[in-house]
């Protein structure tokens, strides 16, 4: 019998997968799609955290996402590197130069107050003509800008390969084009899954004591799937980003844009190979089992895009493509995007389910699921397990 099945080889499945290893499992990792898609691939691939999250305050999220940023550029820094992001500051704005410089001193008084070691670049302000030089954003009430340094994922779908491959090398199992169909149980114990391969459709049954459902928005199984202690924990939000031929932010920065200037939420512009990458969209989706924007979706992004940018000739011929993929919600009603990572056991026995709320913590959710699930290692272990990531 297996000891570990993990559903979902997105980056939750595959960190989990390596977080097993590392701790002396042989996971067998499934996926449903042939090769890796959804949310985990198409992300806008910024490992957010530091200022971000205090500027609402959000200290846990700050401390979380500060670790999160060293996880990955300790482990993959051939995937990882420094992104500058530039945030325009207007007059009478919410998002003034003196709440920034606020949040400059509260990010480096509470890193030497946890220890939290930040592996990035400082923060700072631009002057006026320089925000101006870098991008041309409206000029009107404008009166400098903040930068701060957050960890970009170079390609996405590069880091994926890279983490599955990686769980391959050491001894565990990836099955692709497979999808979990129902749970076995016995007692309220889990016995196992059934499972279809989707180019045969041949079924069989992986007998297991353990199963992680890392599949997001889709993780979960209808009572009609012969599992009903198993109910799907959230609906489905929409999040898409557009990669577009417009102008693309000076050198290496992002800029974070906004449609009311200086207030409301900010859209981030950021060169990539083949244009410039703008999002993140999102838009509720209850029961979608299919990541893709309709017209409707594309137009109410282009919207926006012309308001942060009112100077841009923009239609739909300047998108070159759309990254998409599902995310999961707060309540069930698919209008909420929950940001929360949860690790949720609703039975049988032996059955979990890892719902991350961010692509920047999926990592520490696997990281502390992992060591509660599998007894701790010996002393001198934690720099082991490291080399599982290099």
């Amino acid at each position: 019998m297996p000891e570990t099945v993990i559903l979902g080889a997105g980056i939750q499945g595959a960190t989990l997968a390596l977080a097993a290893i590392a701790r002396g499992q042989r996971p067998i990792l499934i996926d449903r799609d042939a090769a890796p898609a959804g949310a985990s691939v198409n992300s806008y691939g910024i490992i957010h955290g530091g200022l971000r999250y205090l500027q609402s305050f959000s200290i846990g999220r700050w401390r979380q996402s500060r670790r999160a940023q060293a996880w990955y550029i300790d482990r993959y820094p051939r995937h990882v590197r420094p992104l500058r992001c530039v945030m325009p500051l207007y007059r009478g704005a919410i998002r003034s130069p003196a709440l920034f410089a606020a949040a400059r001193v509260a990010d480096r008084t509470l890193r030497v107050a946890c220890g939290q070691e930040c592996p990035l670049p400082d923060d700072g302000k631009y002057s006026r003509q320089q925000v101006l030089d870098g991008y041309a954003v409206p000029a009107m009430d404008l009166v400098g800008g903040a930068f701060w340094h957050d960890a970009e994922l170079t390609d996405a779908p590069a880091l994926l390969a890279h983490m599955l491959a990686q769980v391959e090398q050491r001894g565990g199992v990836l099955l692709r084009a497979t999808e979990a169909i129902a749970l076995a149980e016995q007692a309220g114990q889990l016995q196992g899954v059934h499972v279809r391969d989707r180019t045969s459709g041949q079924e069989q049954r992986l007998a297991t004591g353990q199963l992680f459902d890392c599949r997001g928005a889709w993780a979960g199984f209808d009572p009609g799937e012969g599992a009903g202690h198993a109910a799907r924990p959230s609906a489905a939000i929409l999040a898409y980003n557009l990669l577009l031929d417009i102008p693309a932010p000076h050198g290496a920065d992002a800029y974070a844009l906004s449609p009311r200037h200086g207030r409301g939420r900010s859209y981030f512009f950021r060169k990539v190979k083949g244009g410039t990458l703008v999002g993140t969209f999102y838009r509720p989706a209850p029961g979608a089992t299919q990541a893709a924007p309709e017209p409707r979706d594309i137009d109410a992004a282009l919207r926006q895009i012309r308001l942060c940018l009112p100077h841009l000739d923009l239609d739909a011929g300047s998108i070159r493509a759309v990254h998409a993929g599902l995310l999961p919600d707060r309540d069930g009603s698919g209008r909420q995007f929950d940001m929360r990572d949860r690790h949720l056991q609703p039975g049988p026995r032996g059955y979990h389910l890892l719902v991350g709320g961010k692509l920047t913590t999926a990592p520490l959710l696997s990281e502390a699921v992992a060591d509660r699930i599998w007894p701790a290692q010996p002393a001198g272990s934690a720099a082991k397990a490291r080399a599982h990531y290099a």
